[in-house]
């Protein structure tokens, strides 16, 4: 894998938490609403993106629908709603989590959302104190795709990309850690890897299991 693996850097939305899946029913419940099917059919290309990133994605694929901003703030609320009341887990984050713990290997995360609603998720679930190092998305000048949240983490936890693992569900976030010289595994989870993921990944499996398994063989 590397010659040696002192932090693990994890993405939240998709990797660590199951949001992903809750705002594409939001995206869902109200494109049938509004009978605009084609909104929903957007969500997937908005997967691991957020704020403006999201209006010019809509503008360009939804450009003839002139409540477009309508339709994305009532996701916004209802996916909210989702998130409050159903959030959970990925499957296999306590374990990694554990075993991460148990080889003395550090712990970090980088997410495009926001702090405040970063740090009300993360301690809903219970796992806040187990990250040295939290970075999110209103603290940096550019998202993902964009290196830099990457390149300021490391710059903070004092580490070298070649002894980091990111893990990353989406092709934004893949982008962002490859251009970051850092070694990524993509853990899929609302869209299915492209070529170009096939290419900047380290490796591409099914879940966080296949992770632990790889760091604990390693």
């Amino acid at each position: 894998m590397m010659n040696e693996l002192k932090m693990v850097i994890f993405d939240v939305d998709g990797t660590l938490l199951n949001t992903e899946f809750l705002w594409e029913k939001a995206w869902a419940d109200i494109a049938e609403k509004y009978h605009v099917p084609q909104f929903s059919a957007v969500f997937h290309k908005v997967v691991g993106i957020s704020g403006s990133d999201v209006t010019k994605v809509l503008d360009k694929n939804l450009g003839d629908i002139e409540n477009r901003e309508e339709l994305l703030d009532a996701a916004r609320k209802l996916g909210t709603k989702y998130l409050d009341e159903n959030i959970e887990l990925m499957p296999g984050v306590l374990e990694l989590l554990d075993t991460l713990e148990k080889l003395h290997i550090r712990k970090a995360v980088a997410t495009t959302t926001n702090r405040e609603a970063t740090m009300k998720r993360l301690t809903k679930m219970g796992i806040i104190d187990r990250f040295e190092y939290i970075l999110c998305g209103d603290e940096v000048s550019k998202r993902k795709p964009s290196p830099e949240i990457y390149l300021k983490v490391l710059k903070a936890v004092h580490c070298d990309p070649e002894d980091v693992l990111v893990l990353e569900d989406t092709g934004y976030g893949v982008q962002s850690a490859y251009e970051a010289n850092a070694k990524v595994i993509m853990i899929p989870s609302i869209n299915p890897p492209k070529d170009i993921d096939r290419e900047n990944a380290y490796k591409i499996v099914n879940s966080l299991y296949d992770v632990q398994k790889m760091i604990e063989e390693f």
